[in-house]
């Protein structure tokens, strides 16, 4: 790295979780925060000085400079080389795959260490269908790109470039830069639909390694807590609740009497949990309300969306545990019965005692 880091984010509108919220997909939020700042948040921390986004509409996250997406991810990647300060290493990431910030810091080290002018973050999957297939020589180096079906090495969508070693080219061109791969064995997400949101809440529950209690949250003495959460600003935890981790309880949120919360729930902002209702494995959006008695699993609650009393979602599995989804302002009856894998659309009503699915 021979001057400053500059992160760069790819993050497209897409339609992947419509069915979920309306707010274009960088925006929607997971553990407190939008998608977009869980990924500036991880360039800044391998020491990125300014965070770029190639965004399209109604995007806008405090701290990250915004630039015009186009309809092809390496023309865009080409534009933005050029804007940037001679002498620049640029990491380039995107909402598309969630990958922890481990993942940034052994690339950056691998590219370091290999002196190369272009390092991509790779992983070897079965299946490569959907995504884009690196083609690598015995001696790690990158070949070519190209698509298709089958076992290979599926790029995550996270590179670091040297600025001065393309700007010549205008475009990465493989065979005339010296251009390496590190082999990432951890986990990622590929945020490609409601369902995918489950997983990544899940993945960052899990990398927990203590509890975050704020000293502004109101948990009564008799609100119980099990295992590893993150209790954020203004929080209430009323009598008798019980969080068994790890979970997430985000700000302004209330969780009401008798309550219970377990196993990788995400809570996200003002959202309310009613007395005696039980949430688990689940996503609840920013000012969702799941009322008294309800039963919540394994399913995603869409912004200001209302579960009205008694109501019980149905899960399944089919390769993972499935519940349902309930688009955001989206009011659901009381006492009704929620069939798995159903989705509810943003803004339906379903009337009380409704079989629905």
């Amino acid at each position: 790295m021979r001057g400053s880091l500059i992160g760069v984010v790819f993050a497209p509108n897409g339609v992947e979780l419509r069915s979920l919220s309306n707010e274009p997909k960088p925006m929607v939020n997971v553990m407190g925060k939008p998608l977009l700042t869980h990924v500036a948040d991880n360039l800044r921390s391998i020491g990125a000085l300014r965070v770029l986004a190639a965004v399209e509409d109604n995007v806008n996250v405090e701290g990250v400079e915004l630039r015009s997406l186009s309809n092809d991810y390496w023309s865009t990647l080409a534009s933005i080389i050029k804007e940037t300060p001679r002498g620049s290493t640029i990491v380039f990431s995107s909402t598309e795959y969630y990958v922890p910030r481990e993942a940034y810091e052994a690339l950056l080290n691998t590219h370091l260490s290999m002196g190369y002018d272009a390092t991509m973050l790779v992983t070897a999957v079965e299946n490569v269908s959907g995504g884009v297939m690196i083609q690598v020589n015995g001696e790690g180096r990158v070949m070519g790109l190209g698509s298709g079906m089958g076992p290979g090495y599926l790029f995550l969508n996270l590179m670091v470039i040297e600025r001065d070693a393309v700007e010549a080219k205008g475009e990465l061109n493989w065979g005339s830069i010296k251009a390496g791969v590190h082999l990432w064995n951890g986990w990622f997400t590929r945020i490609n639909s409601p369902w995918s949101l489950l997983d990544l809440t899940r993945n960052l529950l899990s990398g927990l390694r203590e509890s975050t209690i704020s000293t502004k949250a109101k948990i009564s003495p008799k609100a119980s807590i099990e295992g590893l959460v993150v209790i954020d600003d203004d929080a209430v935890l009323d009598h008798n609740c019980t969080l068994r981790g790890p979970v997430y309880v985000g700000k302004g949120a209330y969780v009401g009497t008798g309550a219970l919360l377990r196993n990788h729930t995400s809570i996200e902002e003002g959202a309310v949990i009613g007395a005696n209702a039980e949430v688990t494995e689940s996503l609840v959006g920013p000012r969702a309300t799941v009322g008294r008695g309800s039963f919540i699993g394994a399913s995603l609650i869409g912004p200001r969306a209302v579960v009205e009393p008694g109501v019980v979602t149905l899960t399944t599995t089919l390769g993972r545990k499935i519940g349902v989804v309930i688009g955001g302002g989206a009011r659901v009856g009381a006492n009704s019965v929620i069939k798995p894998s159903s989705v509810v659309k943003p803004g339906e009503v379903i009337n009380p005692l409704t079989y629905y699915g």
